[in-house]
């Protein structure tokens, strides 16, 4: 991670962690309040909760690394000599069943 990143991804949880008091004292004044107890949360703590969640993934798309390409072909290699198969689910599969030949089978045995 570059040192933006984590700068970001640092004030990002600040921020996040900010909200969370915030709601949690809000939550408690509310207690206290017998006026209306049907309030929800005031927009600056939501608008905050979403900054610092728009901001912890921005920091962390930054500090992520660079993406490379997957190579299947090397992947499969490694396995088969290692004597397993990517594709061993596909060969212990049954194969398809004849219906119209089941379905004489049983009318001849019940003849």
């Amino acid at each position: 991670m570059s040192f933006i990143s984590t700068a970001i991804t640092v004030f990002a949880l600040l921020l996040l962690f900010h909200a969370g008091y915030s709601a949690y004292e809000f939550s408690h004044y509310l207690k206290h309040l017998t006026v209306n107890s049907n309030a929800t949360l005031p927009i600056d703590i939501i608008t905050e909760t979403i900054v610092a969640t728009g901001l912890f993934a921005l920091g962390q798309v930054l500090g992520a690394d660079k993406l490379r390409p997957v190579s299947f072909a090397k992947w499969a290699k490694g396995l088969e000599r290692e004597g397993k198969s990517p594709f061993s689910f596909l060969e212990r599969r049954p194969g398809y069943m004849n219906v119209t030949k089941l379905r004489e089978e049983y009318a001849s045995t019940k003849k």
